[in-house]
């Protein structure tokens, strides 16, 4: 719990605090950025030792909001396409196995290895097309879209969204799941001795739950656990709220009923390799091996996954074997993504910084004139409330029906002033505020494009343009720069989900059988799971297999482009495919054709179709054949 202490603060340097700054420019109060300064901002002190005035309008620029408005559709607008493909291994050459007239064995020897290796591919490519049906499902099923989404806008904001991959079983369900699902960044915890993420030893995750829930999950006797101080479930607040000594109970820490506890992943055993830890101790607790799993609460003296007898098993070299046994099952990861030297949690990232754990947020380098212009804006507007004032001088002898009559007077209304001396202005002036500096606009227009640079929100991003293109090339040259960074950002987003399908394969593997993927592979292919997936080595489904995601397969289709090259493609294709139809009969190609293109126009293809011809009628020669002399007949 010190370990973890020590990462919490060395997060909250390196990531955290800009972070939740990020954030509150997307979803904060609108007027945070002009409080006092407090520990966790970076605000405007206008009451403080600067002395300045405050603005009286306060404004927050939402350029966070557009930011995510606008990349996150173009990085996942739909569940990508996974491909599972067995890998190609080179085939035994006969020049390996000398000369087969020599060596009467020799061609023996070859067939049989050759017979080997392609009954090898054969069964990963089996293995292959089921996991790719069960990946392709899942997705959908478990509602993945929705996942990925709250982990891409979190990555954009924050600069780290979150995809756990773990077994699932809801409530109830007969059928369990390998599936992947989100959970916020700030729940997570790194090494904080690792200067960078693939150096890791452990990683953590943060849990919020009903202390009841987590000692059902655990096997813990009712009320063993204490809820964290300050945490209380809703219908808690509720309940304490109708009982009369509710405040006295709150008082004493008795109402909380959220325990936080912490999951560990360690890549270094059960902590006998941390430092201060007595040498005895360490030599017993290194009997788990490396890779271990804890669940950690500060209020309960040992792991909730390792009540006792274990947490004594971990000890006591000389315990009995049974416990002994179920100590390595307990202590062992959900399912062992370290047999690949991963992790239950895959990143979406955009921006790493070399030599840092911790990534920078997308926003990061926009935030100082982000700050400006919000300074700015509320000035101006500020400005703007006290220039649009009315005053109106008034000579003391122009008497109440004057004064009357300027304030409550229709449109047209006639003032009749007496003994006028000089001009209508000594008696009734208008006091104007003096003109706008243009300056400050030209400032704030050069703040703004200065952000915009820094992330990416330029003008071609909101389908705009300055100026007329002269040319097409012109018009290609700038569309291709402006996509340079969003199409960056979205193989990093399909990096990320092609990782994220390997994870999940190796999940549905280690947990699931056949009763668990006959609702999606059917009877047979259930059968196929227990006899190719369920027994197979789990290096098999890691290498011998590839995981990909079709490219630009979870992106927003350009639909206008489709269009035009489905147009294209009738222009060219349409002619050759209808001779070739009339030629052989074989309507299918030209079929196809006329489907893609009636879809990339909205419209029903099936009423565009073409029937294929009638078999031709045998002629008078019967089934054989014409008679001689005759022409063969044709179908019309």
């Amino acid at each position: 719990m010190k370990l973890i202490r020590l990462a919490l603060e060395h997060k909250k340097r390196e990531f955290q605090d800009d972070a939740e700054e990020c954030m509150r420019f997307f979803d904060g109060p609108y007027d945070w950025l002009y409080g006092p300064r407090l520990t966790y901002n970076r605000s405007f002190d206008f009451a403080g030792e600067d002395g300045l005035p405050g603005p009286s309008a306060r404004i927050t620029v939402n350029k966070t909001a557009e930011l995510v408005q606008l990349f996150g559709p173009a990085l996942y607008h739909r569940n990508p396409v996974r491909k599972v493909n067995p890998r190609h291994v080179p085939e035994p050459s006969p020049l390996m196995y000398g000369d087969p007239a020599a060596d009467p064995m020799a061609q023996f020897v070859f067939q049989q290895d050759l017979q080997m290796v392609r009954g090898q591919w054969e069964a990963d490519r089996a293995r292959a097309d089921l996991l790719e049906r069960y990946l392709n499902y899942t997705p959908t099923a478990l509602d993945l879209k929705t996942e990925s989404r709250w982990a891409i806008t979190e990555a954009l904001i924050k600069g780290m969204g979150c995809l756990w991959s773990q077994h699932h079983k809801p409530p109830g369900a007969v059928m369990a799941w390998s599936g992947s699902f989100f959970d916020s960044v700030d729940n997570l915890l790194l090494d904080p001795d690792a200067d960078s993420i693939r150096d890791i030893k452990w990683m953590a995750r943060k849990r919020t739950r009903p202390c009841w829930e987590v000692e059902r999950q655990w096997g813990l006797q009712p009320g063993h656990l204490q809820g964290q101080a300050g945490l209380e479930s809703y219908s808690q607040q509720a309940a304490v709220a109708n009982d009369a000594a509710g405040d006295y109970r709150r008082k004493q820490g008795r109402t909380s009923d959220l325990c936080v506890y912490w999951e560990v992943y360690s890549k270094m055993g059960l902590g006998g390799r941390l430092a201060g830890v007595d040498k005895g101790k360490a030599q017993s607790l290194d009997q788990a091996g490396d890779y271990v799993y804890l669940v950690l609460c500060e209020h309960c003296p040992y792991p909730l996954n390792l009540p006792p007898p274990f947490c004594d098993a971990m000890l006591m070299p000389e315990a009995a074997p049974e416990i002994q046994s179920e100590l390595q099952a307990r202590a062992g990861w959900p399912t062992p993504f370290w047999a690949d030297g991963g992790w239950p949690m895959t990143p979406i990232v955009f921006h790493w910084r070399p030599g840092k754990l911790w990534p920078m947020s997308h926003m990061k380098p926009g935030i100082g004139e982000l700050m400006f212009l919000n300074w700015a804006w509320s000035f101006l507007a500020s400005k703007v409330r006290r220039a649009s004032r009315d005053f109106v001088a008034v000579a003391k002898a122009a008497g109440e029906d004057v004064k009357d009559r300027i304030k409550h007077g229709a449109d047209y209304t006639i003032v009749e002033v007496e003994a006028l001396t000089g001009s209508i202005d000594n008696v009734v002036k208008f006091l104007q505020h003096p003109p706008f500096n243009k300056d400050i606009y030209e400032v704030v227009q050069g703040v703004t494009q200065n952000f915009e640079r820094r992330v990416g929100l330029t003008e071609l991003m909101y389908g705009l343009s300055g100026r007329q293109y002269r040319s097409a090339q012109e018009a290609q040259v700038k569309s291709d720069a402006v996509s340079v960074r969003p199409d960056d950002m979205a193989n990093q987003v399909e990096d990320a989900m092609t990782h994220l399908a390997r994870n999940e394969a190796f999940c549905a593997r280690w947990h699931l059988r056949g009763q668990d993927v006959q609702g999606v592979l059917g009877p047979v292919g259930a059968q196929q799971w227990e006899q190719l997936v369920v027994p197979s080595d789990p290096a098999s489904i890691l290498y011998a297999l590839e995981y990909r995601i079709e490219a630009n397969s979870a992106r927003k289709p350009n639909k206008q482009m489709d269009v035009d090259n489905m147009q294209q493609a009738v222009q060219q294709l349409f002619a050759p495919l209808w001779a070739y139809a009339q030629q052989t009969a074989d309507v299918n190609p030209l079929n196809a054709l006329i489907s893609d293109w009636a879809k990339s126009i909205d419209l029903d293809p099936s009423r565009y179709l073409l029937s294929p011809p009638p078999p031709p009628m045998p002629g008078p020669g019967g089934a054989d054949g014409p008679v001689a002399g005759e022409a063969p007949t044709t179908a019309a």
